[in-house]
């Protein structure tokens, strides 16, 4: 189905203008607590302020996952916005199933040993999905195919890649440009919101077979898990999916749709995913920040009047960072003429740095 860019993008913004008002805010001091935190400890402590949520029930119905779906996958034209197919359809009375669509979990169920267990059940993990599509996805992890192409719907690639430390091929799939930073923070949520505590322990994965114990599936190579994860540390992935999905997560920022359907997934669910709320904290545990602690003078809201959806990756540079010398001056925001200003020691500057005569 073609559809017109500008109209989708103005579709993207009138539904968000009109959802704001009902959007659940999120509570006093939510993140409280991961200021100055660093490495396992952050990523435990994000755990603690995610991980208690309202579980909705999994499928069609009132209440349901459908219900949620129509709320935060739908568009201004009542289309479901499925990120794995371009073939769009309508949705019908909240909570009905989309015609020709599954409920998808980007991260595979039997990643975790097939359990229905709250991560099964969790709407920032679950996508409406074209059922052909989420057929040939598979529990396949994300990656870029290279050869062997047995699927491409436009918005979904699926084929394999090879690695080279386990010289080995395997199938991935590649969604499009403009979903891969959705799915990479997804990722992101799934693994701090379920994967290790701050005891190092895995209590919300089951023992995956005899042998793996407790973590993400390892033990069968028709599982994705074997080679997009790892049980030994707190990143979870392996290396070259860290890579990949930071990469994503900065190619990609987070959109307007992407604050639209969590914001609508958090009214049901009561729970946030920090990496769409603050992008930049990602970088502090799988990016260029990482191992340092976390100071959130530097971190700007996806919801702060400054965010650029699509544009803005979630740093913000604070008055310090704005002086050249190394001297930490009090510093005020003024409004000059229409212009957001700096004032420092009795000069003024841009917001870039730049002395205003």
């Amino acid at each position: 189905m073609k559809k017109d860019l500008l109209s989708y993008f103005l579709c993207l913004i009138v539904i968000a203008v009109s959802t704001l008002s009902n959007a659940e805010e999120m509570p006093s001091g939510y993140y409280n607590g991961i200021d100055g935190k660093q490495g396992a400890v952050l990523k435990g402590t994000l755990r603690q302020c995610i991980r208690a949520h309202t579980v909705i029930p999994y499928g069609s119905g009132t209440g349901k996952t459908w219900e949620v779906f129509y709320y935060s996958d739908r568009n201004e034209e009542g289309y479901c916005m499925d990120m794995y197919s371009d073939d769009w359809k309508q949705f019908g009375a909240p909570g009905s199933v989309v015609s020709g669509c599954n409920i998808e979990h980007s991260l595979a169920n039997s990643w975790w040993g097939a359990s229905k267990s709250d991560q099964y059940k969790d709407c920032y993990l679950l996508n409406p999905s074209n059922s052909t599509a989420n057929s040939a996805r598979s529990n396949y992890p994300l990656g870029v195919p290279v050869k062997n192409i047995k699927s491409n719907t436009g918005s979904l690639k699926v084929g394999q890649m090879h690695h080279d430390s386990l010289n080995v091929d395997f199938y991935v799939f590649e969604p499009k440009d403009e979903y891969k930073g959705d799915f990479a923070r997804t990722y992101f949520y799934v693994v701090t919101c379920y994967g290790r505590d701050l005891n190092g322990e895995y209590p919300d994965l089951p023992p995956t077979s005899k042998k793996s114990g407790y973590g993400w599936r390892l033990d069968n190579a028709n599982v994705g898990s074997k080679y997009a994860m790892q049980n030994n540390n707190y990143l979870e992935f392996q290396s070259w999916e860290q890579e990949l999905l930071i990469q994503w997560h900065r190619q990609d920022p987070v959109s307007e749709k992407e604050i639209h359907r969590a914001d609508a997934v958090s009214n049901f669910q009561h729970n946030r995913n920090p990496f769409i709320d603050y992008p930049y904290l990602a970088e502090y545990i799988w990016g260029e920040k990482a191992g340092q602690a976390l100071d959130m003078r530097h971190m700007m809201a996806s919801f702060d009047p400054d965010f650029v959806p699509g544009v803005s990756n979630g740093w913000r540079e604070t008055a310090e960072d704005i002086e050249p010398t190394n001297a930490r001056i009090k510093a005020c925001k003024i409004l000059r003429n229409g212009q957001l200003l700096i004032e420092k020691n009795g000069k003024t500057y841009t917001v870039t740095g730049q002395e205003v005569e």
